[in-house]
């Protein structure tokens, strides 16, 4: 969401190509820089991946509803 806030106000660094993670033991944040994978089924140079998928279908089970089950 904080993302999401920064781009439309066009403020602050984006996380673009990272993943910020929180320790929250430790109180401690660390940035990790992602590379694109070329072959990946999503986002990659041919995606195979290009709608959505019926989740029961291709799970074998019920999508839980919103009290978890």
């Amino acid at each position: 969401m904080i993302e999401l806030i920064k781009q439309v106000l066009e403020i602050g660094e984006s996380l673009v190509s990272r993943l910020l993670l929180f320790d929250a033991l430790s109180m401690e944040f660390r940035v990790v820089k992602l590379r694109r994978d070329p072959n990946c089924p999503l986002c990659g140079d041919n995606p195979t991946i290009t709608g959505l998928i019926d989740y029961e279908g291709f799970c074998g089970a019920p999508f839980p509803g919103p009290d978890g089950h």
